[in-house]
This record gives C-alpha cells, structure tokens and sequence, in this order.
C-alpha cells in the first residue's frame, strides 16, 4: 500500500498545495498565480463542492442529532438506528479530513491581499519583524521544491526563484557585538537607524550613525576618483525600477480583441519636472513613518501630509506635493500586495477610456466576462472577488494574454493622472476606483480611490472602507503588465 501510494500522484497533491500556499504569502505579487495552481490541483483530491459539504458537515451533524431526538421521543428506533449510523459517519468522515480541510480553507476561502515582506515601510504590522533572509531562503527553497514536483508551472517557479536567489537583502539579525551585517548599504542602514531612534535604543542608533560616517567617508573618497561616480538618490531608485520593459507594445490581434471589450491600448510618458518628486519618494520610501493622524470626514480616510519642498521645481503644484507626502507616509499597497510606488517609465496599457463628463456605461463586454451587473455602487471587497474568480481567465481566453505575464486591476491611480490628463478625467463630482489599499496601523485595508475635482482632481487620493458602495464611485479597469506592481526588481 506504502508502494502504490508513493506513486500516486494524487499523494502528493496536499503537499504541493500547501507548498503553494506558502510561496504566495512570500511572493506577495504572484499570490493569485499560485493560488490559482493550487485550485486546480487540490479539485483532484478536494472539489469545491466536496469542501463546501465538509464545511457544513457539523450543521449536518446537528440536524441528525435533532432528528434522532424526535425520533426517540416516538419510538421510531429503526429511525433512531439510521440517524444515529448517520451521526457517526458524519463525524469519522469528519475528523478523517480533517487536515485536507483545513487546507481547503486556505485555498477555496482565500481572500484579501497579504503585506509583501520584503517591501519597504511595514515594520509596524505584526510579524513584520521576521528575519527578511530566512523568509527569502525559505522561499527560495519552496521554488525549487515546486519547480520539481510540478512540471507544468516549472518554468515560473524556476523563473521566480532566480529572481529571489538574486535578491540582495540585509538580515534583522545581528552578528555578536551587536552590528548590522558588513554587506548593508547606506539606505538599509538608514532605514535601521530610524527604527532604532523610533524604538529609543540609542546604543543602536550611535552604531548605525558610526557605520554611517564611515561608509560616507568611504563614499565621498572614491567619488574624487570617479568623476562619472552615480548620484546617492539615482543608486537608490534604481533598486525600485521595474525589472522588464512597460512599455513593450501590444499586438494588432489583441488590440481588436481588447476594443470588443471596451480597452483602448493607452502609452504614458512621465513628466519630466516629476523627477525630482520620484526621487524624493525613493530616497524615503523606506522611513518607518506611517502617520498616526488617521481622521474621518465623509467616509474617506485623509491622512495630513507635509512634505519638505527641497528639490522641486517651481511646476510642482501643492496638490502634488501634498500626494507624494500621502505616498511616503501612508503604507499604500497594491492589489500584489506590494509597496504601492509610482512609475516612472514610459508604459503601454490597456484601460477603459470612456469620458468622465458622460454617464459611465453600465454594462459591457469587460462587465459581463467580470460577472458584475453595474458600474456604480461596487464594493472594493465586490471587484476583488470578481477579480479573483474571473480576471485570468478572461485575460487569457478573450485577450490572448498570459496571466503569469499580465494582470487585470482597477486603474492605479498614478496611471489614471497620466493617462487623465489627456482626456479631461478628474474634473468630475465623483471618485474612480484605483489599485489598492492603504494600511492602517491595526493591519486593516481600506480601498483606494480619486479622482474628485473638489478634493484636488486628477491629484486626489483616499481611501474607503472595501465594502463602501457609494453611488459616486465608479469602477474603470486596466490591463497592466504585472511586473509593475513589483516595489524591488533588485
């Protein structure tokens, strides 16, 4: 039985699963990928159907116990012999899946978005203080496991754990005297150092400073010999460049299966004097430094961002500004459950394109293949499920599109502003759903949306509860390459 076990490949498909589940919770921006895997494998062994019976089987139990107590009451004791056999059944079946269960629930019932841990600026959520090193080289190692045993997806894992054996990462642990690794850069040191002036270890904070001063020192002699020597801010936003070409262009063929659906292919280029601004928020991304003045007004969540002017040009608008401080002191995440970071890089997209001074249409090819109704009055919570259910499909079967590759969002809000400035969007009473969530201090998400002509237009961003459905709230969906919602290529 041990023998004819082994090679059943339906044995293994627990553990594959479960392999699967932990590689999302790692690789945050590939999560629905995996999960994805793990529903077609685990149907094998554990159908939707047969979980959803598993997941009611103790209302069953109780239903039979109430029925074999009428049953008593009468005397129909061959009824009480069948309800009570029924009983026991249920409950041997029961504890016998007990485990393939508990698996289900975290493949079936799987929802949200989980924090990506190797994003920057999360150190205040719980269980963010783990050991980045251990995470990458646990994960790493379920890459491999999963490239093994499941031929079929081979070649992402491979793809994925390349990418994470390559990612240089500066361990929370500490060597004997109490110093960071020799290998951490400047901005990683940085980074410490603000947690530790946060935390008041002030014996930490001098170390770091020292380290600081030394590296500088180091940096500033080697600068006198390499006059071509890369600016401290350029070193830094290069680590958050996104690691393939956006603006790789779409064929014909899926341009016209795109326009049966309602998307328009849309090319960005960024503003030229929003360099300083990008830099900015590279150069600070990582400052623990989520505000703790989190207000309601009108169901919206606004957060009071100041942000220090130096090195913008005069062209910079106060709404702007005040955006970037909301992206540096808001933990912003996107649907990959990654740092929420603007792009900047020119970027060729596929978005719904109708004008905002018009009734939105309420119905459509993209809201049909979506299994929504309406346009309006969308929960986040709504949109995600639907999402989730339908958005890889209908990429790959509509659109020619491989989901490992692409990926169907909410418009993010910094793809809105470039692409709204050609077409008049935020001049409109009414807010537009936007990739994301902001993260507050208690580990909760609220869903992000913009775009209203009174609180600052194309440059307005707040956040709603996800289940908020406001009839001034309407959703417009992108195709976006998924490699964007990566926060780290490097």
């Amino acid at each position: 039985m041990a023998k004819k076990a082994a090679s059943d490949p339906s044995a293994r498909v627990p553990e594959v699963v479960q392999a699967l589940v932990d590689a999302g919770t790692a690789d945050t921006v590939y999560a629905d990928v995996y999960l994805r895997r793990a529903r077609e494998l685990l149907e094998t062994v554990l159908p939707a159907a047969q979980y959803r019976a598993l997941k009611d089987i103790q209302r069953d139990i109780d239903e039979s116990i109430r029925q074999s107590r009428a049953a008593a009451a009468g005397r129909d004791w061959k009824r009480v012999e069948a309800l009570t056999a029924q009983v026991d059944g249920l409950r041997r079946n029961a504890e016998e899946k007990t485990a393939l269960r508990a698996l289900g629930a975290t493949v079936y019932d799987a929802g949200g978005v989980s924090v990506d841990p190797f994003s920057p600026g999360f150190d205040f959520l719980p269980g963010h203080d783990r050991d980045l090193g251990e995470i990458r080289d646990g994960l790493v190692e379920t890459l491999k496991t999963l490239a093994e045993v499941d031929a079929p997806m081979a070649a992402l894992y491979e793809s994925r754990r390349a990418f994470f054996a390559g990612f240089a990462l500066l361990s929370k642990r500490r060597t004997s005297k109490g110093k960071a690794a020799p290998t951490a850069s400047s901005t990683e040191l940085e980074r410490l150092a603000a947690q530790a002036a946060q935390q008041g270890d002030m014996a930490q904070l001098r170390r770091y400073a020292q380290e600081l001063l030394a590296q500088q020192a180091k940096e500033a002699a080697s600068a006198k010999t390499k006059s071509d020597a890369p600016a401290a801010g350029a070193v830094d936003r290069a680590a958050y460049e996104c690691p393939v070409n956006l603006a790789e262009g779409f064929s014909n063929d899926v341009a016209q299966r795109a326009q049966a659906l309602g998307l328009a292919v849309a090319r960005t280029e960024p503003l030229p004097q929003a360099a300083p601004l990008y830099d900015y928020v590279f150069a600070r991304v990582w400052q623990p430094d989520v505000s703790g003045a989190e207000t309601e007004r009108d169901g919206t969540l606004r957060t009071d961002a100041v942000v220090d002017e130096v090195g913008f040009t005069r062209e910079v608008s106060d709404s702007v500004k005040v955006l970037v401080g909301q992206f540096l002191r808001n933990a912003f995440v996107n649907s990959g459950g990654a740092r929420y970071l603007p792009v900047f890089s020119a970027e060729e997209v596929l978005i719904e394109d109708f004008p905002e001074d018009q009734e939105p249409p309420a119905t459509g090819e993209l809201l049909s293949a979506l299994g929504l109704a309406r346009r309006r009055t969308l929960a986040r919570a709504e949109i995600d499920d639907s999402l989730r259910e339908h958005g890889a499909t209908m990429l790959q079967e509509r659109l020619g599109l491989d989901p490992v590759q692409f990926r169907l969002v909410c418009i993010p809000h910094d793809l809105y502003m470039r692409v709204g400035r050609e077409r008049g969007w935020g001049q409109q009473q009414q807010w537009t759903h936007c990739d994301g969530y902001q993260v507050l201090r208690n580990g909760s998400r609220r869903a992000l949306v913009g775009g209203d002509v009174r609180y600052g237009g194309l440059s307005d961003l707040v956040s709603l509860a996800t289940t908020d459905q406001r009839e001034c709230v309407v959703a417009r969906f992108a195709v976006i390459r998924r490699a964007r919602q990566v926060a780290r290529g490097h």
